[in-house]
This record gives structure tokens, C-alpha cells and sequence, in this order.
């Protein structure tokens, strides 16, 4: 308990080191006005609101990685280890490469938070989890992280916000990218692409191999150890076509498939193995109907399958699909922008597990509005879903920005959030008694109000931001996991404070997180929730080469509050170097070496965590 108040202090100080920075940072060549800020500190962000908006006009809190923050991480690891390095994100997993993946933002659970790819939701309709071990890193050229609830711009699940990732889109004469690479645990990675644009086609092609044989699932004291290691195989592809007829009129198809096979620990003596799968699908018209107005049809499916083979022989197995279809319609407004949209998404099962309802609908009709008039910032949500379980649910956000100075500007914001119960948590039968689905239960609920302050001067970035989410029927195990249940309520509040720059021509980056995470009722912590978190990365890059050094914090965390079964895991650090150089032209040699001390340490209860390891490979690039 007593490193809290140092994160505390350590959030403070960070915050306010930030903010002067930035002031004294400042000379005669400072913006006169935000329409100053320009370059890599101001990209356009889309997920946020659903409307394009400058960073430097958003009132929501926002992270953008681009492609070159991508690839610093080795292309053998899975899209979560970008995130552990976000602001207000932690990370869980049970083992290595391919295992199942907890991404938490700003304490919401992993279900809690919305994955899409290309405007696509894959979060699982039976887990209600995102297939995070699914998604190659070379194939990703964007990321936007959306903290907060955004349910009125994305429906059901973005209680803890939103990831969004863009794949690669073609851009001018051909561009091949190639990576072959090999690390520790026996890692083998293997990534081509093509890229290019031509007479108004445009195409990206890439396929990835990754496969790894790392350690055993279970800590060698937990009564289930098994000392055979765990053993990951992944395959993926993507395509992204589009086509544009004439300026303002585009078409476009967009595909990533993903197989993954996974050896795991079934028991004392036994091991198992599973076969999981993704497949997106989406075709797409753009169309400028008018100067002022755009409209957006979107067409697409997502499928997660998961088939798994015990010592037994016995198999399960569980396929989802989500169908989905979407309208919007950007408008430029004599005062600011709007969005107006229809979606239709449709979740189905397909299991050798018994499910009493198998699938549902969600009709959904919204609209939005962002405008920046003078100093002042404005925008407004509000959502429509007609769920076919749970009947209709309506979700509303609003938010006040203020430009103090050129640079440094005020935001608020309230909104509401909706979670529906999955089909696991409704209707799953039970395993040796517990786990079982509750019919009964109700939908989730949500109330977020937070406060911040951010610098941007097109050099540097920081921000402080307070929150404070009041949610309701909160899903969650009984005390003795025999099914589910709802919390009576639930409050998380904490700050979040952040740097992005650069000092003294190094590259920082930085953030810390403190948080409270209550169950209201109980009046204890909620399970597997840190107080305190954070992360520093510290790089140097130059034209032929580039080195970089990372640090991940974490305090105490524990496994189940107010119950027999409660556990306090160590908080802990981490240690990370990487680092790559140009040997020719488009030819360099790349390498990473994460928990470089070789700490030991979990984030799940029983479950390994990769000790310290290594992984160096080539690189082609000509993008």
C-alpha cells in the first residue's frame, strides 16, 4: 500500500513538469492561434466523435500511434504490447504469444472495450473479448485510443473506450515491405507486403507467419502445473482495394483473415490444443453527394472461431458472426459539422455448447455534432440501440472545450454508457458447477464526468485529465464463481496525466495513471484493478539508426476483494530496449530486448509471464 501515494506524487509531478516544459519551451516562434498547430502533434482523428477533427480541436482524451511508434515493437508481437505503452492502459494475459489477452482502459473490463478494424467491431459475441493475438503488427498503419465511455458513438461494450486500427492503404508507385526474424522461446517471424496506387486504384496486400514455442502455462508451485511448454502457430493475410471512380466517389473492399494454433496446459498431466480463427470482410462506397455532404455505406462480417481438443478426445466448439451494416452521413454545417447514421448488426452462435438463445439484433440510429467557434469547443452525441434482448437504450455525451491561450485549452465532458450481457454471461451451461450463465441478468450501466487540461504546440504534448465513472450493474463472478452476477454499483475515478515530445533531441514519451477502482456496494477494490500504473519510453533516432529505452510500471493488484479466494499479486517494472539500423538503402537491421532484468511477476493469478527475451531480424522497407 505505501507506493500509492508515490504514484500519486509521481502523477503530479509529472503533470505539472509537463505543462512547464511545454510553457518554457515557447519562443518568438510559439502559434499566435491553434490554426498554427501543425505536423505529426495534430493528425486528423476520426474514432473519437465519428466526425474527422483536428487533435488539436478534440475534447476527448486521445492517443494516436502511427506507423513509425508500430514499428518499434518486434513483428512477432501482438498488438497489446503497443498498448501497455498507452496512457490509461494496463494489459493481462495467462502465458505467452497467442494466449488470452486482457486489455483494460481506464479500469474498464477487457469486454469493456471496443475493438474495430476499419470502422468493424471483433469483439466476440460470446466473450464479449477482443481477438488482440490476431492482428499482425505489420499490416496495422494507424492506431486511435479512445478513453472513456463512447457508447453514444459506438453502441454497447465502450464503457472503457475505444481501439480502432487502420490497415495499410496503398499511396503512390509500388512499395514492398519484408521481415524475417527469430527471438527467444524459438520465435520465428515472417511478414510480406505489397503496396501502390495506380489510376485511381489503390491496393495493399501482406501476409504474416509467426510461430513460437515459449514456457509452461501455470507457475511451477499452482496445484495444475504442467512443466511441457506452451506452443503458438499464427497465419494471417489482409487486403484493403478501393477504387476511386472520380474525385469524391470511391468503392473499396477490405479482408483480414487470421488461424492461430494454440498448445496449452489442460491439466496436471495433459496438455490441449485449440484452433482460433478471424475473418473481416467489408465492402464500402464513399460518395460526395454534395461539396457539403458525404455519405459512407459500409457492408461486413466478423467471424471468431474457436475450436479446441482435450487429452480426452472430447472437443468444443464455439463460432460467432457479426453481420453488420452502416450508413453515415458526414455534413458540413453553416456552424460546425454533423453526423448522422444508421447500423444494423447482427450476432449469432454456433456452438457444440448448448445456448438457450443463439442470436440477436441491435437497429441503431444516431446522430452527432462538433463545432469550434472562436476559443470554444462544442460537441454533442446522443445514440439509439434497439437491442432485440434488452429493448431499446440511449446513450448521450456531451463536451466543452476552451482555448485559454494558442496552446493550451480546457475541456469537460459528460456521457452515459450501455453494456448488454454476452451470450456467455446470459446463457453459458457451466463448468463442474461453476461459471454458469444468469438469464436474469441486466444490462450495464454507465455515468462519466472528467475534466482535463492539455498543452499542444506542435511540439510538444501533455495533458491532465480527471474522470470519474459511475457504473451500474457491473457483470461480474458470484463469491464462489458459481455464475454471474450484477454489482449494485461501481465507481472509477482517477487521473490520467501525460508527454509526448521532444527534450533536449531525444524523443520522450510518458504517462501515469492513479486510479480507485470501488465496488460501491462492498466497499472494496475491484479485482485485478492497479492503483497506480506507468510508462516512460526515451529514444534516440537519427537517419541511419534509431535506439530506444522503455519502462512499464504497476502497482499491486488484487485477484478477488472481500472473498476467501482474494490474492495480492506484486505491483512490479519492467525493462525494455530496442533499437534498428540502416545497413543499405532500405535494408536495416532491427532488434528488441524486452524485461531486460528478467523480473518475475503476474498478471493473472497462477498464470507465466515471459521472462526476459530477446528478438532480432531484417527488415525490407521501401513505404
Amino acid at each position: 500500500m505505501s507506493s500509492y501515494p508515490v504514484f500519486t506524487r509521481s502523477a503530479v509531478a509529472i503533470a505539472i513538469a509537463s505543462l512547464t516544459l511545454s510553457a518554457v519551451a515557447q519562443e518568438s516562434t510559439a502559434p499566435t492561434s491553434p490554426e498554427q498547430i501543425a505536423g505529426p502533434a495534430d493528425p486528423i482523428v476520426v474514432t473519437a466523435t465519428r466526425i474527422p477533427t483536428r487533435y488539436n480541436k478534440l475534447i476527448s482524451d486521445v492517443t494516436v500511434v502511427d506507423q513509425e511508434q508500430i514499428r518499434d515493437y518486434s513483428p512477432a508481437e501482438p498488438i497489446s504490447d503497443v498498448l501497455a505503452n498507452t496512457p490509461g492502459i494496463t494489459v493481462r494475459s495467462n502465458g505467452g504469444l497467442g494466449t488470452a489477452t486482457n486489455v483494460q482502459i481506464r479500469g474498464g473490463t477487457n469486454a469493456q472495450t471496443i475493438l474495430l478494424i476499419d470502422g468493424l467491431r471483433l469483439n466476440s459475441a460470446t466473450t464479449g473479448a477482443p481477438p488482440w493475438a490476431y492482428i499482425p503488427m505489420p499490416q496495422i498503419g494507424r492506431m486511435e485510443v479512445v478513453r472513456g465511455p463512447t457508447s453514444s458513438s459506438y453502441g454497447s461494450d465502450a464503457i472503457g473506450g475505444v481501439v480502432q486500427l487502420f490497415t495499410r492503404k496503398g499511396e503512390g508507385p509500388t512499395k514492398f515491405y519484408a521481415d524475417a526474424g527469430y527471438g527467444t522461446y524459438n520465435t520465428t517471424s515472417q511478414n510480406v507486403g505489397v503496396e501502390g496506387s495506380q489510376d485511381g486504384f489503390s491496393y495493399s496486400v501482406y501476409g504474416s507467419n509467426t510461430h513460437s514455442v515459449s514456457f509452461p502455462t501455470k507457475i511451477s508451485n499452482a496445484s495444475d502445473y504442467n512443466p511441457n511448454p506452451a506452443s503458438y502457430t499464427n497465419t494471417s493475410a489482409s487486403g484493403n482495394f478501393a477504387y476511386t471512380v472520380y474525385p469524391g466517389q470511391e468503392i473499396g473492399v477490405k479482408a483480414l483473415w487470421g488461424n492461430g494454433q494454440n498448445g496449452f496446459t489442460n491439466s496436471k498431466t495433459q496438455m490441449a490444443t485449440s484452433l482460433e480463427s478471424l475473418n473481416v470482410l467489408s465492402a464500402y462506397t464513399k460518395n460526395r453527394i454534395v461539396e457539403d455532404w458525404t455519405s459512407l455505406i459500409r457492408f461486413g462480417s466478423s467471424q471468431d472461431n474457436s475450436r479446441s481438443w482435450y487429452a480426452n478426445n472430447s472437443q468444443t466448439v464455439f463460432n460467432t458472426t457479426q453481420k453488420q451494416a452502416q450508413w453515415q452521413n458526414d455534413l458540413k454545417l453553416p456552424v460546425g459539422n454533423a453526423m448522422l447514421a444508421y447500423e444494423f448488426l447482427n450476432q449469432a452462435v454456433n456452438s457444440t455448447t448448448a445456448y438457450n438463445v443463439t442470436s440477436r439484433n441491435i437497429n441503431t440510429v444516431q446522430g452527432g455534432w462538433n463545432a469550434d467557434i472562436g476559443n470554444h469547443l462544442l460537441q454533442a452525441n446522443l445514440r439509439n440501440d434497439d437491442n432485440s434482448q434488452f429493448g431499446n437504450a440511449t446513450t448521450t455525451s456531451l463536451g466543452y472545450g476552451y482555448f485559454i491561450l494558442p496552446t493550451v485549452r480546457g475541456t469537460a465532458s459528460w456521457g452515459t454508457g450501455f453494456q448488454a450481457p454476452t451470450f456467455n454471461q446470459l446463457y453459458y451451461p457451466g463448468s463442474g458447477g461453476l461459471y454458469k450463465g444468469n438469464a436474469n441478468l441486466q444490462p450495464t450501466r454507465s455515468e462519466n464526468t472528467e475534466a482535463g487540461l492539455r498543452y499542444n504546440d506542435g511540439v510538444h504534448s501533455a495533458g491532465v485529465i480527471y474522470y470519474y465513472n459511475n457504473i451500474t450493474n457491473l457483470v461480474n463472478y458470484t463469491n464462489n464463481y458459481a455464475t454471474y452476477t450484477n454489482v449494485g454499483r461501481s465507481i472509477i475515478q482517477g487521473v490520467t496525466t501525460s508527454y509526448d515530445g521532444r527534450v533536449l533531441g531525444l524523443n520522450v514519451m510518458g504517462s501515469v495513471d492513479y486510479q480507485n477502482p470501488q465496488n460501491a456496494d462492498a466497499g472494496t477494490w475491484l479485482a485485478y484493478h492497479p492503483q497506480g500504473f506507468g510508462s516512460l519510453t526515451i529514444e534516440k533516432a537519427v537517419t541511419d539508426w534509431k535506439l530506444g529505452a522503455q519502462m512499464q510500471v504497476q502497482g499491486p493488484q488484487q485477484t478477488a476483494p472481500g472473498t476467501s479466494y482474494n490474492t495480492t499479486l506484486g505491483g512490479y517494472s519492467l525493462f525494455n530496449l530496442y533499437g534498428n539500423v540502416k545497413l543499405y538503402k532500405d535494408v536495416s537491421l532491427f532488434a528488441r530486448l524486452n524485461n531486460i532484468f528478467d523480473k518475475q511477476y503476474q498478471t493473472i493469478q497462477n498464470y507465466t509471464t515471459p521472462g526476459s527475451n530477446v528478438f532480432v531480424g531484417l527488415r525490407f522497407d521501401n513505404r
